[in-house]
């Protein structure tokens, strides 16, 4: 089969036109200020460290986007105070250049920095000028937008509602754009990898799809509060990390508000939106493996508009892997348009092409040449084991939709969500059969433990999904108390057709420890796939209730309907209503333990072995916690208990079948932290301990074993310091560790040992440059993610080092 020519250096070279021509298109040069009336009234949070003036000035351009020049020569020598606090372009340049003998002056529609004369107030004669603080109110945070830092303090995942997280009933966690960046995620499982209760890179390293879960449990994956996977191979494209705002973790039950949440949680991934003012960024990031890739982020207003303003987001990405032939290619463009008439109402259009290609990294190693002993040694992780030539993953995906707020008093507003996506899936596969083990009769499917059959498996899908969320909320005083209520009704319709072949995987020899392709001898013809639909309604209301002063109530209901259709079945209709309750209590200090309870219903797309679709998938939990944050500190810190119960596993066997496990507990404890000391200092941490275990199953040796895949310890902790280097400001390094302990296979047979990685950066903000240098897995261990019950072997990522230059304007 022909490969695809997704990235070829003509497309490269597109990508990189297409990003300087919007680049252009936004203002007539890149160095054309914003209006400004508009620059001059906002106001910003600055966090600019003591240092030479002239780095404070560029660090103020390149927050307002204003245009400032000034003659080395005048601020030569020259020191800036600290300056840190909420101000306008005016205040924090009063405040820089007091007693400096300088002043800026509005020079058209940019400014121009020069000297003042000797009778001005504004010479003082100082070289060094004092520190200054101040006290102003922290930048307003909102649930959709930038966080500066790694400390969020508001989210809508957990409520649908604008609402601080010391106020919400669960345990939540926000991954900001920031720490995404510095971590240099480049997968929505390596940005989990320093959240508590998240068994991120699950499988190890896999092109295909990200592999996680919360609470030894399987979650469900949403873009911008719409859910976006309903099956496997079919439209499980990969979000890029760099059109993400925030990538935030519900854990446990939420089936209250989005009727198809996980048993573990959700996992909500927030776009980023236009913002109001302009920022322009590209980047160039290049390393190990061949690692090329270009990306670029514009947004702001529509030509000096005040109530039209844009964001366009592209990624072209071309790498290989610690796989031989294997390989990743990626091409994005996330163009979205907001529409603010008045502050009461906003309009967002949302658009996504993305198109990836890629030979999958995954080669199912057997457990004998990996965990366990074989006579040829230790099977190379980096052999390629299926067949490149005729190997591929290639999905498109295309989404369209808006996000529509109207507030209509003080009382009422309405608010809806909606994406229509189209995906294309095409996968064919020669993939080995290590699925045969059991220790006790076959260690090694083949005598001379060294050849192994292969798998014929081609399916090429196409799936549509509409997805719709309207709600109304109101707000208002009862008596000594204060509702948010939200009424609410959701609708979803996934369709998928296509074609499959399979075989029973007995032929297509190869040789693990030597691979030689071409050796294919048994194929199947693609006959069509039934057509498969699910279509849900739900209907769901919540209130939030404050009282004296410290106690806020969540309670919630909501009634599902979901059917699934496919051809030559009988269709299959479920019903279920799920609740919610919560109890917080806030403390004025910022401290504020909390109790819920919560369920979830999970209607399953999936084939049964035994004909037909799998039941729903239902889950309960108990949790209490304690949370911490402070007003106007950038701190956060988290430690919840949880007993959760989940029945109606899906298990996957082969093909597009699978079985069901029954019921699985899992408890646990999690502690999550981060803050920022000074201007200097950031670090984060977190411990989970998760005890999942199997309790109704049909496999007697399962019962009452830790869940597959599932280590019971993880830990993690990040820290970063900014620094200087003689006269030059700007520098940052960070320095993480991640703890991941052992797991076991289901029947508690195969052991994959603790492993213990370690990542670093360093950047320099020189101007309107960014260099950074990322390193994941720092000391390149080699190492095994799991090993399941089926027989074969999922390797972890080995070292990555990138390297970025971005330009900001």
């Amino acid at each position: 089969m022909q490969e695809p020519s997704l990235f070829s250096s003509r497309m490269f070279a597109t990508t990189v036109r297409v990003a300087v021509a919007a680049a252009l298109m936004t203002n007539a040069s890149l160095g054309v200020p914003t209006a400004y009336a508009q620059t001059a009234e906002a106001s910003y949070s600055f966090d600019i460290a003591a240092g030479p003036l002239s780095t404070a000035l560029t660090q103020i351009a390149l927050k307002t986007g204003v245009n400032l020049t000034a003659d080395a020569a005048l601020t030569n020598g020259k020191k800036a105070p600290a300056l840190k606090g909420q101000m306008t372009l005016h205040q924090v340049l009063d405040q820089l250049l007091l007693g400096s003998g300088l002043e800026v002056v509005q020079m058209g529609k940019g400014y121009q920095l020069r000297a003042v004369s000797a009778k001005s107030p504004a010479a003082r004669g100082d070289d060094v000028l004092p520190e200054v603080s101040v006290n102003a109110k922290m930048e307003k945070e909102h649930a959709y937008g930038p966080v500066s830092g790694y400390v969020a303090k508001r989210t809508a995942t957990a409520t649908k509602t604008d609402t601080p997280i010391v106020e919400t009933p669960q345990s939540i966690s926000v991954i900001t754009a920031d720490q995404i960046t510095d971590q240099r995620a480049m997968s929505i499982q390596e940005a989990l990898r320093y959240s508590a209760g998240v068994a991120a890179d699950q499988y190890g390293m896999d092109s295909r799809s990200d592999g996680y879960a919360i609470r030894g449990m399987d979650a469900v994956q949403y873009l911008d509060g719409l859910r976006q996977i309903n099956t496997y191979y079919s439209e499980t494209i990969r979000p890029d990390p760099y059109m993400m705002e925030r990538v935030e973790v519900l854990r446990g039950p939420a089936s209250t508000l989005y009727g198809q949440g996980g048993v573990g949680g959700i996992l909500n991934l927030v776009s980023k939106r236009p913002l109001t003012e302009a920022r322009r960024e590209i980047g160039v990031s290049l390393g190990n493996y061949d690692f090329k890739q270009i990306q670029a982020d514009f947004t702001g207003p529509v030509a000096d508009s005040d109530t039209l303003f844009y964001r366009l987001v592209m990624v072209g990405k071309d790498t290989d892997t610690q796989v031989d032939h294997a390989f990743q290619k990626r091409t994005l463009f996330a163009p979205s348009l907001t529409w603010k008439p008045s502050d009461k109402t906003s309009l967002t259009l949302i658009a996504r092409y993305q198109l990836d290609d890629t030979l999958p990294t995954p080669q199912f190693l057997p457990v004998y040449g990996v965990l366990k002993p074989n006579p040829n040694g230790k099977i190379p992780y980096h052999n390629y084991l299926g067949e490149p030539g005729f190997d591929q993953y290639t999905s498109e995906s295309t989404h369209l939709g808006w996000i529509l707020d109207h507030q209509f008093n003080d009382t009422w507003s309405v608010h809806q969500n909606m994406r229509w996506t189209k995906s294309r899936n095409n996968y064919s596969s020669l993939y080995l059969n290590s699925f045969t083990f059991d220790p006790s009769v076959n260690p090694f499917p083949t005598a001379d433990q060294r050849t192994l059959p292969r798998y014929y498996d081609v399916s090429k899908t196409q799936s549509y999904t509409m997805n719709v969320d309207t709600n109304a909320r109101a707000q208002f005083d009862l008596g000594n108390t204060f509702h948010t209520v939200l009424v609410g009704l959701d609708y979803a319709h996934f369709r998928k057709t296509g074609m499959a072949g399979y075989d029973d995987g007995t032929a297509n020899m190869i040789d693990i420890y030597n691979p030689v392709y071409g050796n294919i001898d048994s194929v199947a013809p693609l006959t069509p796939l039934a057509e498969a639909r699910m279509i849900q309604t739900g209907l769901y209301v919540q209130d939030q209730v404050k009282f004296d002063r410290h106690w806020v109530l969540t309670a919630g209901l909501r009634r599902d309907k979901a059917e699934n259709k496919s051809e030559g079945t009988v269709p299959q209709e479920s019903y279920k209503t799920t609740q919610r309750y919560g109890l917080n209590y806030v403390f004025d200090n910022g401290w504020a333990p909390y109790v819920s309870y919560a369920e979830s219903f999970l209607p399953l797309t999936n084939l049964s072995v035994s004909g037909g679709y799998l039941k729903p998938q239902e889950g309960k939990q108990w949790e209490v916690g304690l949370k911490y944050m402070p007003e106007n500190s950038p701190t956060r810190f988290t430690i919840a208990a949880y007993d959760l119960e989940d029945q109606n596993r899906p298990i996957y066997v082969m093909g597009d079948r699978y079985t069901q496990k029954g019921k699985i507990i899992s408890r646990g404890l999690e502690v999550e932290g981060a803050t920022k000391f000074g201007d200097r200092w950031e670090v984060l941490g977190s411990y989970s301990f998760t005890q999942a275990k199997y309790g109704v199953t049909d496999n007697p040796a399962e019962k009452g074993q830790q869940v597959e895949a599932i280590p019971k310890h993880l830990a993690s902790a990040w820290l970063t310091k900014r620094f200087s280097i003689g006269d030059v400001n700007g520098f940052k390094a960070g320095l993480g560790v991640r703890y991941v302990g052992e797991s076991w296979n289901s029947t508690h047979i195969i052991k994959t040992p603790d492993v213990t990685l370690f990542d670093a950066m360093i950047s320099l903000d020189a101007g309107n440059w960014r260099y950074a240098l990322n390193a994941s897995n720092l000391a390149d261990k080699e190492y095994v993610s799991t090993c399941i019950t089926r027989g074969d072997c999922w390797i972890g990522s080995r070292r990555s080092a990138i390297a970025t230059a971005t330009y900001t304007w």
